[in-house]
């Protein structure tokens, strides 16, 4: 038997616990989180710490970092003032724009404007949809859940609309390769689908 490296996360520091935590749950979808504020003003941040959490109703989970200082990022401070948020999943496509659209804006800049993307009307949210994006999920706020000792935030949204362009699906199913989705590993690395593996359940159901 290995003898493996043991860490217990009271006693090292917390950067470490996030290089084990990023390096181990690999790959995360990655999309990106579209809100506007009560001015008006658009933001649009990318986000990997991102899951389904529900079916019925559909919801999604989305975990929002806090600024350094402490305070609530704009995505955050956005959808908890509307009520609304949009999510649009984010393809090896458009993975450069999506970098960039991480880069520290000055606040009241939006950007959708700074990477050149193309925000789009949802149906049912103020939010707007991101164009180059094939799938969006516009959302209501379910809840915002603080969690551990940095009240760290989860936001639970309900998707209330899908939109998925009809150039990714086939048969009824949404098709992987059609996709192509990007995945975060850890550090400054991002994955492929690479070759894809099928292998079905003796009842025939996935799980």
């Amino acid at each position: 038997m290995a003898d493996y490296l043991e860490y217990d996360p009271q006693t090292i520091e917390r950067r470490e616990v996030y290089r084990l935590l990023t390096g181990s749950v690999v790959p995360r979808p990655i999309g990106w989180a579209s809100t506007v504020n009560e001015e008006g003003i658009t933001n649009l941040a990318p986000f990997s710490f991102f899951t389904v959490v529900c079916v019925a109703p559909p919801m999604i989970s989305l975990t929002i970092a806090r600024n350094p200082d402490g305070s609530k990022k704009h995505t955050l401070l956005n959808a908890e003032a509307t009520g609304e948020f949009c999510f649009n999943v984010v393809t090896v496509p458009n993975w450069k724009a999506m970098v960039d659209s991480a880069n520290g804006f000055p606040e009241g800049d939006s950007e959708f404007e700074h990477t050149g993307l193309t925000p789009i009307p949802s149906v049912k949210v103020s939010a707007p949809r991101v164009q180059e994006a094939p799938i969006h999920f516009e959302c209501k706020v379910e809840r915002v859940l603080e969690l551990g000792v940095n009240k760290h935030p989860l936001l639970i949204g309900e998707v209330v609309y899908f939109h998925v362009n009809p150039d990714v699906m086939e048969g009824g199913y949404i098709k992987m390769e059609k996709l192509d989705p990007l995945g975060r590993l850890n550090g400054f690395f991002y994955s492929t689908m690479g070759e894809i593996l099928h292998r079905e359940f003796h009842d025939g159901q996935p799980r």
